[in-house]
């Protein structure tokens, strides 16, 4: 064990090391001032936001946890959620402190949990990987303060930072050489986002040889935790029928998530589910084969690949909502704090998800469109960074002065223009404008 650590301000050489014995100490101090800070203002972010509610939190949330308050222990025996057992028992945890707030700002509490938790086990990735302490507190405050978790968590209250969690854990666990099955398994058990991660596991298992047995941790985990509900009542039929019901449940192509679909819309239905689900299970396949071939190691590159799976599979698949990136969004914050190479990947995935989740929020769809194209050119270099295995970087203060002028003229038109379809010069100007910026910034990010 080596006494060496990463120089703070190595920004182009992030592995360059010099001794810590004297400076490690005092290395922390603006790093846990900065975590601190950003700590509480996400806090107050939260709590300004306790309030706010769209139709899911009144048709679903809502409901879900008054009916957890009321019935107590002996809701398990009912499906009162379309969720899995797991987020009842949430509610019901969260039910024992009604006394404390609102049932909307109860059930947002428990999204701020996980998203907390999301946020150390990202500052956590990087701190192993770079050892720089900056880079982890930027980690940190990066997740705790995404404009995507805030839209999620704080004023939504959706669930999407309890399987993303696992999600994180299960990749952390990977880059440590450990197995990260069963974190995985448990996301699964909580959405069946989970699978996300699907191709990125199976290759790890291949890669490093895990028995195959391991796979039959995915179903045991499920069952496991639907044990107090089938004790409390609740028909087999109804608990391993979740996610059945949930994929019946819509009929679109795509439900504002920012993916291919968003160019196929005409597509038939019943076509466009299989044409995507075959899309999705080649290309799974293709990058689990790719990951337990490749010479390439190091948990950048664990986290790199990690990251491809989780933007190919929402990018891919038919019926995605918005939200369904929130994984990527997180896992390319961790990646850009390990190479800045892919700072842009992080910014941009930010951007496209505060553009599609104006679609759900303010009816605003015309976003969705420019932050389609721009996922797709995050799907392309990521697959293409995969393949040339490069990772030098450079900061094109112009791109990036164009990419962030450009995308406030995109918001700003968005808004001014308002909700409805309306593909007018002015927008094709913009949105054209705001593609081109992104696509110049990841070009000449790349050394």
């Amino acid at each position: 064990m080596t006494n060496d650590t990463i120089e703070t301000g190595a920004l182009r050489n992030p592995y360059r090391r010099v001794n810590a014995d004297r400076a490690l100490p005092e290395r922390w101090h603006i790093p846990i001032v900065i975590m601190l800070a950003c700590g509480f203002a996400g806090l107050a972010l939260r709590y300004l936001a306790r309030e706010h509610t769209n139709s899911d939190a009144i048709q679903f949330l809502i409901p879900w946890y008054t009916f957890a308050r009321d019935h107590g222990i002996g809701a398990l025996a009912e499906p009162f959620t379309n969720y899995t057992p797991f987020y009842s028992y949430l509610l019901l945890i969260a039910a024992c402190f009604d006394w404390l707030g609102q049932p909307l700002s109860l059930v947002k509490t428990i999204s701020a949990i996980f998203e907390l938790g999301c946020a150390i086990v990202v500052a956590q990735m990087v701190w192993r990987a770079t050892r720089v302490p900056l880079r982890a507190s930027m980690a940190f405050c990066s997740v705790w303060l995404a404009p995507t978790v805030l839209f999620n968590g704080a004023m939504w209250g959706q669930a999407d930072a309890i399987w993303t969690f696992f999600t994180l854990l299960s990749v952390a666990m990977f880059m440590r050489n450990r197995n990260g099955v069963l974190p995985f398994a448990i996301s699964c058990s909580v959405k069946a986002q989970g699978v996300f991660l699907g191709p990125f596991v199976l290759g790890m298992i291949l890669r490093r040889k895990i028995h195959l047995a391991w796979l039959a941790a995915i179903p045991g985990a499920y069952a496991i935790l639907a044990i107090p509900v089938l004790v409390a009542g609740r028909s087999l039929v109804s608990v391993l029928g979740v996610y059945l019901g949930q994929a019946s449940t819509f009929h679109h192509l795509t439900m504002n998530a920012a993916n291919v679909w968003v160019f196929a819309g005409a597509t038939p239905y019943t076509v466009g589910v299989a044409i995507g689900l075959v899309l999705a299970a080649a290309s799974g396949l293709a990058l689990s084969i790719f990951i337990a071939q490749s010479k390439r190691t190091g948990p950048e590159f664990i986290l790199l690949v990690a990251c491809a799976s989780l933007i190919l599979m929402p990018y891919l698949l038919p019926k995605m909502h918005e939200r369904y990136f929130y994984a990527f969004e997180l896992a390319s914050i961790a990646l850009a704090c390990i190479n800045l190479r892919y700072l842009p990947f992080a910014v941009i995935a930010q951007v496209d998800g505060v553009l599609s989740y104006l679609a759900f929020e303010s009816e605003i769809v015309m976003g969705l469109l420019p932050a389609a194209l721009c996922n797709t050119f995050l799907v392309f270099y990521l697959v293409l960074d995969l393949r040339q295995g490069e990772r030098g970087f450079r900061l094109p203060k112009l791109a990036w002065l164009g990419f962030i002028a450009s995308t406030a003229g995109l918001f700003s038109y968005l808004l001014f223009a308002g909700a409805g379809l309306n593909i007018s010069p002015a927008y094709m100007l913009t949105a054209g404008l705001a593609a081109l910026m992104t696509l110049l910034l990841i070009k000449e990010s790349r050394a």
